[in-house]
């Protein structure tokens, strides 16, 4: 048995060793003792903006609406998305 502890509840519990690393037993468990890996938060600073479904890849670099909530590849739309100018009109009618 090992002392492990859940890096998401951060309990500690004895458990068999094998648990230690198994990808659905214990892939939260780490020995006491030991620091658990750390993971680079994923960078989530995207700003604001209105979407445009026929946006430009102005910088070539393969993306459009680079550094938005909407950036995708070029060539893409998001399903279900309409520019701003068309929704309005909708509306209207």
């Amino acid at each position: 048995m090992a002392l492990a502890m859940n890096t998401r509840t951060g309990k500690v519990a004895n458990v068999p060793d094998h648990y230690i690393g198994h990808p659905s037993l214990g892939s939260e468990l780490v020995l006491v003792g030991e620091e658990p890996a750390k993971t680079a938060k994923p960078k989530t600073n995207k700003k604001p903006a209105k979407y445009v479904p026929d946006a430009v890849d102005g910088d070539g670099d393969g993306l459009v609406q680079d550094g938005t909530i909407w950036e995708r590849p070029e060539g893409t739309e998001v399903e279900g998305q309409v520019a701003l100018d068309e929704e309005i009109e909708n509306n209207e009618e």
